[in-house]
């Protein structure tokens, strides 16, 4: 299958804009005798005038013979074995050339596994190896179907990959149906690529999609903790919620959530998850840091209230019941999408503050300004007053005391002695002894 050629200068890049990393992965590959070339996602954005994120390279070596050739390269991955090469901060991953397993067996090369799919089509072992033409069939989409020669600034075209980023077109590589069923995560990249790069799906695609949604309850809840965080982590938060209610994918990813939305106050909720995303896609934007602690602390704020109310209800006490509650939630979401205990704890936090945020109990104010989630949990308490469920009056005062020097505060914290809630309880009168032979005793003492 021999490729269209096109210089990077038509595209407006060259290796000027490329990762130093990247290069010298790839120049290594090359002084070795193989095969190297940038591939993916990388070569697409370069094409569409954006700056990758990180590079991806494939070539003809082996995971063991790339590890060979860098001091700091370690193979990862059982299902689909690659190699990651460390550069001071930077990670370049490194794929050999993949084949479609059907065409390797017949063509007599080596599998890692005698049963590389199982009976629903779901490629178990992707470490079924090629050349370059079996690479570009194995991918997902043409658009990243490209590679890039550095040595010859050139990029490789196998699939209408190039024409397609200019009509800004996203075609799958053969059959959906089939496609989705060797990997379900590929439903969410469309879902992606849509909201990210404005890349709209042939119909095809979007048909597939709501055929064979169900496909994603599959896949390990261990390898949708990042996926999720990619369509919400890139500035594209609302869109990627949106696209994800729409396909019918979202109910495999957040069932809890998706059934509180479906209730006569589900505009509500679902108005506080456009607002969060909203405000992480403005702070990305800007550059600013966010956690997704906060994300998932939004996405089930809804459910964990109602478990909080019925394990209240079993008689348990007000702080047990907030622990429970928080552990029971994301109990039911691991299964889903896996939330590693360093996200699921502060989300907890972030929700037990709300209660304090609320209540403004004199003695507590300065301990949860000084606790490490006050900001996170403050936003969180902006994000409920617009949506009615607090009061802006308690989101003002909270903003004042944060702004106001130490008199300030200390006048502010003293005027809740006296007015709205905080105000201590009434030092009740000391209990009269009884006597021991009244019935006015401290203990109802029975004879025995």
């Amino acid at each position: 299958m021999k490729p269209v050629t096109y210089q990077s200068s038509e595209f407006g890049f060259s290796r000027k804009n490329i990762s130093r990393a990247a290069l010298d992965v790839v120049d290594g590959l090359h002084r070795a005798g193989y095969d190297s070339y940038l591939v993916g996602g990388c070569v697409r954005d370069l094409l569409l005038g954006k700056s990758p994120k990180d590079y991806d390279v494939t070539t003809d070596a082996t995971p063991e013979q790339v590890r060979e050739l860098f001091d700091r390269a370690r193979i990862i991955g059982r299902r689909f074995r690659i190699v990651h090469v460390r550069f001071r901060r930077e990670v370049i991953e490194v794929a050999t050339y993949r084949a479609d397993p059907n065409r390797a067996k017949k063509k007599g090369w080596f599998s890692w596994s005698k049963k590389p799919k199982n009976s629903d089509g779901r490629i178990l072992d992707d470490n079924v190896y090629g050349d370059i033409d079996d690479d570009a069939v194995r991918r997902d989409f043409t658009v990243n179907a490209l590679y890039y020669d550095p040595s010859n600034e050139q990029v490789l075209d196998f699939l209408g990959g190039v024409n397609d980023v200019r009509q800004g077109r996203l075609k799958m590589i053969g059959k959906p149906a089939e496609r989705f069923a060797e990997d379900p995560v590929r439903m969410l990249r469309v879902i992606r690529f849509k909201a990210k790069l404005d890349l709209q799906p042939e119909d095809n695609l979007n048909n597939a999609i709501k055929k064979n949604c169900a496909l994603l309850g599959q896949v390990p809840a261990a390898r949708l903790f990042d996926e999720v965080l990619k369509l919400f982590h890139h500035a594209h938060g609302v869109r990627s919620w949106q696209e994800l209610c729409q396909s019918g994918l979202a109910p495999y990813l957040f069932s809890q959530t998706m059934e509180v939305l479906q209730h006569e106050d589900g505009e509500r909720w679902q108005q506080l998850i456009i607002s969060a995303l909203e405000n992480t896609d403005r702070r990305i934007s800007k550059g600013k840091p966010v956690i997704p602690a906060f994300l998932y602390a939004v996405l089930l704020w809804r459910p964990y209230c109602l478990r909080y109310e019925t394990v209240l209800g079993g008689r348990a006490n007000h702080q047990e019941a907030m622990q429970q509650a928080g552990d029971q939630v994301f109990a039911a979401q691991t299964l889903q999408v896996a939330i590693p205990r360093r996200v699921s704890a502060p989300a907890i936090e972030v929700w037990q503050m709300q209660n304090g945020l609320e209540r403004r109990r004199p003695r507590s104010i300065m301990p949860i300004i000084s606790n490490r989630r006050f900001r996170a949990a403050y936003d969180f308490l902006i994000l409920r007053s617009k949506i009615g469920e607090v009061e802006p009056s308690l989101v003002e005062w909270w903003t004042r005391i944060q702004d106001v020097d130490e008199a300030g505060q200390r006048q502010m914290i003293g005027e809740l002695n006296n007015t709205g809630p905080g105000k201590p309880r009434r030092k009740r009168s000391p209990r009269k002894r009884k006597s021991r032979s009244g019935s006015e005793t401290g203990h109802d003492v029975k004879d025995k």
